[in-house]
């Protein structure tokens, strides 16, 4: 538990989780577009066999009607 006494859901894969975007921070450090830390992290997750999809497009609606843009999400586990 933590200091709050709350226990962390999904503890371990928030840490690896973490770990890959920590590791990705290490090895290029900082200045670079979102773009590249974004494809760094799919390598890395990949290669930590984390399952993830790169850019899963979210569909958004507007009352009634579905627009057609789309929200881009990355890293979607």
């Amino acid at each position: 538990m933590n200091a709050n006494g709350r226990e962390l859901v999904l503890k371990d894969e928030v840490f690896a989780l973490v770990g890959a975007a920590m590791e990705v921070a290490n090895e290029l450090g900082s200045g670079f577009l979102e773009a590249v830390y974004q494809e760094a992290l799919g390598l890395e997750l990949a290669d930590r066999r984390i399952p993830h999809e790169q850019q899963k497009a979210i569909r958004i609606r507007y009352k009634k009607n579905e627009l057609q843009k789309e929200y881009l999400v990355p890293y979607n586990t």
